[in-house]
């Protein structure tokens, strides 16, 4: 059956919901509607149920992964079943570029923390893009920069920084720029996966948060945070 006169198809909405994510992603912001558009008709979408795996170490990406909703974690883990966790990628953000690009096995396994939705971006796509768009290109290059000068920074603070320190840092990225000396954050991921990504275990994790509460710097209510002084929680950092 047709449907009804001004009520769009699935398959409309399904190029719309994809045209959007492609755009807002941290890869292909800005993109251009026509390239937008051409990208968006060679994209898929997929699904994952929270704990599902995404990346299987060692297997050959179809492209970059966008995520639409949801969180993933990218980790690295040994042969002992250690786990340590390289990224969150969280909506509008990519991941698997490096190993897409360049045609290589992926190093890394990835899960769904949350149920998530994720655009599949073929690198074939990418790459005509890149060789049309010098613009974009640039963008490309931008973001995948910053990315590398991230994952120094938080390789810098895992070898170098406290465990107190790595968390009073990791709290302050969860706050907005523009609130004032206290606000209240929400934790965008079970204390578990946190503990992980900061490189500690679970336990020294909520030792830690007892540790920064009874210092007055904060006040924990399940998965919400009162950063109380934001100022000394820097210091700390």
């Amino acid at each position: 059956m047709g449907s009804k006169k001004g009520t769009p198809t699935r398959q409309a909405w399904d190029r719309r919901l994809i045209q959007g994510v492609l755009t807002n992603s941290d890869l292909l912001r800005g993109c251009p509607p026509g390239h937008a558009a051409a990208i968006a008709a060679q994209c898929w979408m997929i699904e994952a149920k929270r704990a599902e795996q995404i990346v299987v170490k060692g297997g050959r990406l179809p492209g970059v992964f966008a995520v639409a909703y949801g969180t993933v974690k990218i980790a690295l883990r040994s042969g002992r079943n250690i786990e340590r966790i390289v990224r969150l990628a969280q909506a509008a953000e990519t991941f698997g570029e490096a190993s897409a690009f360049t045609g290589r096995p992926a190093p890394f396994d990835a899960f769904a923390v949350s149920a998530c939705k994720l655009l599949v971006i073929p690198t074939a796509a990418i790459l005509s893009y890149i060789d049309q768009d010098p613009r974009g290109a640039r963008q490309i290059v931008s973001t995948l920069g910053r990315r590398v000068l991230v994952l120094m920074a938080e390789l810098e603070s895992s070898s170098m920084r406290s465990g107190a320190q790595r968390l009073a840092a990791y709290l302050g990225e969860l706050a907005e720029p523009s609130t004032g000396a206290s606000c209240e954050i929400r934790l965008p991921v079970p204390k578990a996966v946190i503990a992980a990504k900061l490189d500690m275990k679970k336990e020294t994790l909520s030792r830690l948060l007892r540790d920064l509460s009874g210092a007055g710097l904060i006040t924990v209510n399940g998965g919400f945070i009162t950063l109380l002084d934001r100022v000394k929680l820097g210091q700390l950092a």
